[in-house]
């Protein structure tokens, strides 16, 4: 390489913070999606031409910078999260960069043959390891490029990220051989008809699927989108959870009137997630029934069904505590006796439904010594973050509920809880949730529909899930609902919008969005966004309203819908392989050099 003026360091750094510059805008907001089929190339210029240590030094910068701007929503919520969150991504891309050279110098495979493979097995190690991200991958960019992303359909959102990490790789290529003086066409011409022949064979997929693909009209389905402050919902009190209700009754019937003008007759209405915070099951709760009775006048003045966010909670929560000094003498399942004559009845800990574990601990033991106030035993019961649907003309079984069954960590839960309990005052729902035991699909008008509670909706075998099922059909459509009042409006979600608009392509088939704070709508099943909500202001984001639109039905299955992630997890073979193959020629590199032989006198 030509020597560059002005010291190295300034040029490793300048090309890798550049990339990180051209990723971030390539992304929503503001989406220039074409950038993302150069922005990795400076960077892989560094990889190619750098030292080790150039080649970490500019890769944790890329990652740091490209990770922190992208996910800068995540500082509105938590600042510590926000930032080891952006380390945690970032650090992928110093793993790539690893395997990259690893491949390149031990294996001497091509760098545009071995960089979209790591690269998409690096996007696949993400989406598992530590129960899971898959946010930001290089294919997310292009959801506004229909045609590309069509190809979804068979090997999911990673072949778009792999097409898009080889045209990278392709230039950084083409530019380090100009800049060796080396251009020459028959040079390029290999790497130059792989690319081609991957885009040319997504664009030409991806026009057919666009022209020939047939969508059915599903139901029609009423969206309502509060705009409730997340600092409102963070103070869980009566007052608080009576004013969200009362906005989105009031919405409700805006979203009936709406029918009511245009002659239309719903056949299904859509709350965002947990907008009604009480555990909806609990009858016995003083204040569920009448929440309970609303939202059914509701749906019997709609005339259809209605999905609402809430809770769900089984078992009891609380603790028995000392009303005197004594002593415990004897203690049994059912109650703990003192010596004085005077007993602490412990109730059992229910299970109504199986599967679900709350739990009862006794703390205290024959002979121990108590004070007044002390804790003899301790309940806790088991909260779910769940979907209902009310009918108009039927009560609230099992079967009109489904519970979350992919937490977010730290944020809904405590990973290890009993290693990081320290972390526990940090998660906003206090003791936090535990996951729900299944995919439950849930029915209506005779169609089967499937509930993706917020952050399910970028785990693409959770959709699958709902499509392909083991026990009969499997979903007609699928609803996400979400609380992105969290993020105020930011990039998130236009982030979160364009991630949901990869899973209806992946199994052609229609998702409706109903989301606090924004961005719901309708996403037929190539992706389009048919709909978006938007107030009087015409604001899709931080904004109350309704709409009305039909949602596209399902028809058939597509291959990735049967087969998963077979390509990815290809993909993170490989760069398994390569890992272990790369040591194993270190090793045998080793073991052939002659020993030292030793100095003589």
């Amino acid at each position: 390489m030509r020597k560059l003026s002005g010291p190295r360091i300034l040029w490793v750094l300048g090309a890798s913070l550049l990339s990180a510059v051209l990723l971030r805008l390539s992304y929503p907001v503001p989406g220039w999606f074409p950038l993302a089929w150069v922005a990795l190339a400076p960077w892989f210029v560094v990889l190619r031409e750098g030292s080790r240590r150039e080649a970490l030094l500019g890769s944790a910068a890329m990652g740091l910078l490209a990770a922190g701007t992208c996910l800068s929503w995540q500082y509105i919520v938590t600042v510590p999260g926000g930032v080891g969150l952006s380390i945690y991504v970032g650090m992928y891309l110093v793993l790539f960069a690893w395997l990259a050279r690893l491949a390149g110098r031990r294996l001497r495979i091509p760098f545009l043959v071995a960089a979209p493979v790591l690269w998409v097995g690096c996007e696949y190690l993400r989406s598992f390891l530590l129960t899971g991200f898959p946010w930001l991958f290089i294919g997310h960019t292009q959801f506004p490029f229909k045609a590309i992303i069509q190809v979804s359909d068979l090997l999911g959102a990673y072949a778009v990220s792999f097409i898009v990490v080889a045209a990278n790789a392709f230039v950084a290529e083409a530019a380090l051989a100009h800049w060796r003086g080396e251009a020459s066409w028959r040079r390029l011409a290999v790497g130059g008809i792989f690319v081609a022949a991957l885009v040319a064979c997504a664009l030409g997929y991806g026009a057919w699927r666009l022209a020939t693909l047939e969508v059915r009209e599903g139901p029609l389905v009423g969206i309502v989108q509060g705009n409730v402050p997340q600092e409102i919902k963070n103070e869980l009190t009566m007052a608080n959870v009576e004013r969200i209700f009362e906005e989105h009754r009031k919405l409700t019937r805006e979203l009936q009137d709406l029918a009511d003008a245009d002659k239309l007759q719903l056949d299904l209405a859509v709350w965002p997630e947990t907008m009604v915070q009480l555990a909806l099951n609990r009858e016995d709760h003083r204040e569920v029934p009448r929440f309970r009775s609303d939202i059914g006048d509701l749906a019997r003045s709609l005339r259809c069904p209605i999905l609402v966010g809430g809770h769900a909670e089984f078992g009891l929560q609380g603790t028995v505590e000392a009303d005197v000094d004594g002593t415990v003498a004897r203690v049994t399942p059912d109650r703990i006796t003192m010596e004085d004559g005077e007993f602490y009845t412990l109730p059992p800990q229910a299970e109504p439904e199986g599967g679900r574990r709350p739990t009862r601990r006794i703390l205290v033991r024959e002979g121990q010594r108590v004070l007044q106030g002390d804790t003899l035993a301790e309940y806790v019961s088991v909260v779910h973050n769940s979907a209902y649907l009310f009918r108009p003309d039927a009560p609230l079984g099992e079967a009109d509920r489904y519970d979350k069954t992919h937490l977010v960590p730290f944020g809904e839960y405590v990973p290890l809880g009993g290693l990081l309990a320290f972390f526990r005052q940090f998660v906003p729902y206090g003791k936090g949730f535990s996951p729900g035991p299944e995919l439950r699909l849930l029915q209506a008008g005779g169609l089967r529909f499937g509930v993706l509670i917020c952050f399910e909706s970028v785990f693409p075998e959770i959709s699958r899930g709902y499509v392909v099922r083991p026990d009969g059909p499997g979903a007609d459509f699928l609803i996400n609902i979400s609380n992105d009042g969290w993020f105020r409006g930011s990039h998130e979600l236009d982030q979160h919008l364009a991630i949901c608009g990869f899973r209806a392509v992946e199994n052609r088939i229609g998702i409706v969005r109903s989301v606090n704070s924004g961005i719901s709508g309708i996403i037929d099943p190539a992706g389009r966004v048919r709909l978006i909500l938007r107030d009087d202001l015409g604001r899709a984001k931080l904004a109350a309203g309704v709409a009305v639109g039909r949602v596209p039905l399902r028809q058939g299955t597509t291959f990735y819908a049967r087969h998963g992630d077979l390509f990815a997890g290809g993909c993170f073979f490989l760069s398994a392989a390569a890992v272990l193959a790369a040591l194993a020629v270190a090793l045998l590199a080793r073991l052939r050099r002659p020993p030292k032989r030793r100095a003589t006198a």
